[in-house]
């Protein structure tokens, strides 16, 4: 490895020696620099610093990614035999997307999640419409009877939520 940060090489000092007349035994005398000089050693330091710390910093980021996706699938488990956990688990799956790392079947964990939960919101929506076109008929037991005791209102709206209660609400 030959210094390049003093600006000549050892060949260049080597042929300045040779125009010179410096010889050893009819050769030219090799130059008696160090390979390397201190801007060199700085310069490798600062490379193999970079290089070990960006693994380090993958290490974290990566060890940080999994630890955030086993709480949001603990959520996501809980929240199978309660629903009202679901805007839990969903709030936390929406927070991965500002992670450094994702892995390919986070990823795919992440976007079945959230789309399952996406589903169930929606099927909460057309059971308010539904009890809402009962009620529109006048026939508030069917509306009732629709909605019965699900807690499946939790993943919709404020607004749609006071109208569940409301209609759920009319047994009484």
């Amino acid at each position: 490895m030959f210094s390049f940060l003093n600006g000549k090489s050892p060949f260049d000092e080597a042929e300045e020696k040779l125009e010179a007349g410096e010889t050893v035994n009819g050769r030219p005398k090799l130059p008696s620099a160090p390979v390397m000089g201190w801007q060199d050693g700085v310069f490798l330091l600062v490379i193999i610093g970079l290089i070990v710390g960006g693994y380090h910093y993958y290490k974290y980021t990566k060890e940080k990614s999994a630890a955030m996706f086993a709480s949001c699938d603990t959520l996501y488990v809980a929240a199978e035999a309660d629903i009202a956990g679901l805007p839990a688990a969903e709030a936390c799956y929406d927070s991965t997307w500002d992670l450094g790392f994702v892995s390919d079947s986070m990823e795919v964990l992440r976007q079945n999640r959230l789309g399952e939960i996406s589903d169930k919101r929606n099927a909460m929506k057309d059971l308010l419409e539904d009890a809402k076109d009962a009620i529109a008929l006048g026939d508030s037991a069917k509306a009732v009877g629709i909605l019965g005791e699900n807690k499946g209102y939790v993943l919709l709206r404020q607004d749609e939520q006071d109208e569940w209660k409301a209609i759920t609400g009319l047994k009484k």
